[in-house]
């Protein structure tokens, strides 16, 4: 059975309801733009759901399985580069939150001068629309190849991109953080639930030992492309460019007290960490899978075309359950990603030339520059040749700003 029951229309629709007023009631009663832009009031548990949600996206797990599937188990780094830094973070969310700013362009100006910080938000704003861009692109392939093409790549960007700009711009920073609660158990639902049914159709991990004859493909180290050099270099720029993270300022800062900082930061990105596992085993057993059913399938929709595959054929409802923790785990980035992008260019752009103004107006500004974030990402989805390609851009612009953050700090 291919295409979408009704049952699964049903599920898809309750998540793009109930997200929409859970993140709409987040924003009520917002008076300053600091409470748009960078709320302090959130709790250990939100903090490691909006840290985790917020780093955790649909592209990932499509370019892990995409990256594996065409070169084996070493894929995994392209998400593992940060594995190796992840303890780091304990140290760095403190760092973070007592600079009292609310973007992280106050560092660079109050380090070095506004010239540094302008520099900063041009390239925070260019790194969140890449973001946005390949999270987009990749939720959409990856639905399209779940439903047969029923639900189109270009609908399903459409329908995302309206519902999170909808909740994002009413509630800002708070509404992304509560929203990503729930979406951040979704994602996790997103990660494991493809996982027993492809490992049960080849036979399990026997199975997949058994089928695969190439050691390398097993191999988390692969000498010819991913070995232990490449593993170094891209951990040490995943630890310089972390900090200069546009959305990073939040994860560390939003909470009430340091320690909330510290624990959301550390183990949300913990979490992350394990459901790159499934994600890795599910490229890994798709080798297997389609070539024994005789069948090629496109890198990119390689998850997807699972999904569609077996979920249909289990439960009713399942594929729509499914689809809405995909979504939820696009939104749930997102949205984080639209807030601070519209914080770097109203606080340090806009408010530099028109100052005095009151809270509202920020507030305002901050809401029409972020429907203008996520139109470059949407135009961003359609330029890039792909997922991968899109991760390594990421990879060169996020340690851009890294060395003068740190040579500031030290």
């Amino acid at each position: 059975m291919h295409g979408l029951h009704a049952a699964d229309i049903a599920v898809i629709a309750l998540y793009l309801v109930g997200i929409t007023v859970i993140g709409v009631r987040a924003g009520r009663g917002l008076k300053l733009s600091a409470d748009f832009f960078m709320p302090r009031r959130f709790g250990k548990l939100f903090m490691v759901m909006f840290s985790f949600g917020t780093g955790t996206h649909s592209d990932q797990a499509v370019g892990v399985a995409s990256k594996i599937y065409t070169s084996g188990l070493s894929g995994i780094w392209y998400q593992w580069l940060w594995l190796p830094v992840t303890p780091f973070y304990w140290l760095i969310a403190p760092v973070l939150r007592r600079s009292r700013a609310v973007t992280t362009a106050d560092f660079f100006q109050a380090r070095y001068d506004r010239s540094v910080a302008m520099l900063y938000a041009v390239v925070g704003m260019l790194n969140l629309s890449i973001n946005i861009g390949m999270m987009l692109l990749s939720s959409g392939e990856v639905i399209s190849a779940a439903t047969r093409g029923l639900m189109s790549a270009d609908l399903v960007i459409a329908l995302m991109t309206v519902i999170f700009v909808v909740y994002g711009v009413a509630g800002g920073l708070s509404a992304a953080i509560v929203t990503d609660f729930v979406q951040g158990v979704l994602t996790i639902v997103f990660s494991f639930l493809l996982l027993p049914f492809i490992l049960h159709a080849v036979g399990g991990m026997a199975g997949l030992r058994a089928a695969i004859d190439d050691p390398a493909k097993l191999s988390v180290i692969a000498p010819q492309e991913i070995g232990v050099f490449y593993i170094t270099i891209i951990a040490l720029n995943a630890l310089l460019g972390v900090v200069t993270q546009p959305h990073a300022l939040g994860n560390c800062a939003a909470g009430r007290t340091e320690m909330d900082g510290r624990v959301g930061f550390m183990f949300g990105n913990i979490v992350k960490r394990i459901c790159t596992i499934p994600w890795a085993l599910i490229g890994l057993a798709a080798i297997v899978y389609f070539a024994q059913a005789g069948r090629t399938v496109e890198p990119d929709k390689v998850f997807g075309t699972v999904a569609g595959d077996f979920l249909p054929r289990v439960l009713p409802g399942l594929l729509g359950v499914f689809i809405a923790a995909l979504l939820a785990s696009v939104m749930s980035s997102c949205d984080a990603f639209m807030i601070s992008s519209s914080a770097l260019f109203t606080e340090n752009f806009y408010r530099s030339l028109a100052p005095d103004r009151a809270e509202r107006h920020y507030i305002n500004v901050g809401r029409v520059v972020s429907d203008g974030v996520v139109a470059g990402g949407v135009a961003f989805a359609y330029w890039l040749p792909g997922i991968v390609a899109g991760l390594e851009i990421f990879w060169k612009i996020s340690a851009m700003m890294a060395i003068p953050f740190w040579l500031g700090l030290f």
